[in-house]
């Protein structure tokens, strides 16, 4: 009986933690500007593509190269 009441309190207790934390992280939403990006993006390293080819051996996504 005394480890059920413990459990239970413990459970209260974290539940309580996880509704602060849900409540800090839709602040920080809130705040944000919307429609823009953090500042710390950065831009891609790959600076090619290759294309996907599928089981039917059809080429999804190749660039023609124009000489």
């Amino acid at each position: 009986m005394q480890a059920s009441l413990v459990n239970k309190i413990n459970t209260k207790s974290s539940i309580k933690n996880l509704e602060t934390q849900v409540g800090q992280l839709a602040k920080q939403l809130a705040d944000q500007q919307s429609g823009q990006f953090s500042v710390n993006t950065q831009t891609n390293p790959k600076e090619n593509c290759n294309p996907i080819t599928t089981r039917s051996r059809i080429v999804v996504g190749e660039r023609s190269v124009i000489v």
